[in-house]
C-alpha cells in the first residue's frame, strides 16, 4: 500500500473514531445528512478539520474591558454587542450591564422587563450586584411584580456577599417600610 493510500486510511478512520465517539452528541443535537456526511469522508475535509481555528476567541475580561470602553462613550450598540457575547458565555457581570442598558433605555428601548429577566439571569447565579438590581426591581414593581419580601431577601443574599450597597439599600428600604406602617 502506498504511503499516500495509508494516509487517507488513516484520516478516515481517524473520521470514523470522532464520529463514534461524537454519536451521542450528535445524534441530540441534530441529525447530518447523508450529503454532508459522505463530504467529511473526503480526505480534504478531514485535513479541514484537522487544521486549528483561523479566529481566536477574544478573552472574556478584553471583552468586558472593550464593552465598557464603548459604553462610556456613549457608544451602547457596540457596548450591547460585547455584552451580549459575554451573556452567551454566562458572565454575570455582562448580564447585569444588559439589565441595567435595558432598565434605561441605553442603546434600546426602555424595557425594564427585559432588563429584570438579565438581572435575574445573573442573580441566580449568585451575582450580588444583579440581586441587588433585582432587589430594587422588585421593591418598586419595576419589569417584576412588586414584591417587598422577595425585594428585602435578595438585598441580603447581596448584603452577605459584602456588597457596598445592599446594606443601605436594606436600611433605606426598611426605614420607608417603617414609616409607611406609620403612616
Amino acid at each position: 500500500m502506498s504511503k499516500y493510500k495509508l494516509a487517507a486510511v488513516l484520516r478516515c478512520g481517524l473520521i470514523l473514531s470522532w464520529a463514534v465517539a461524537l454519536a451521542p452528541v450528535l445524534a441530540v443535537a441534530a441529525p447530518v445528512p447523508p450529503a454532508a456526511a459522505a463530504a467529511l469522508m473526503q480526505p480534504a475535509a478531514a485535513a479541514a478539520l484537522m487544521q486549528p481555528a483561523a479566529a481566536a476567541v477574544v478573552p472574556p475580561d478584553r471583552l468586558l474591558a472593550d464593552g465598557l470602553k464603548a459604553f462610556h462613550r456613549g457608544d451602547y450598540a457596540a457596548a450591547r454587542a460585547s455584552f451580549r457575547i459575554l451573556a452567551g458565555r454566562d458572565v454575570a457581570a455582562a448580564e447585569t450591564l444588559l439589565g441595567t442598558m435595558a432598565v434605561n433605555g441605553q442603546g434600546g428601548p426602555k424595557d425594564a422587563a427585559v432588563g429584570a429577566a438579565w438581572f435575574m439571569r445573573a442573580a441566580r447565579r449568585g451575582y450580588a450586584p444583579a440581586q441587588l438590581a433585582l432587589a430594587d426591581s422588585f421593591a418598586k414593581g419595576r419589569g417584576v411584580a412588586k414584591n417587598p419580601a422577595r425585594a428585602m431577601a435578595l438585598a441580603k443574599a447581596a448584603a452577605d456577599q459584602q456588597h457596598p450597597g445592599a446594606e443601605l439599600w436594606i436600611i433605606q428600604h426598611s426605614a420607608a417600610r417603617l414609616a409607611s406602617l406609620n403612616r
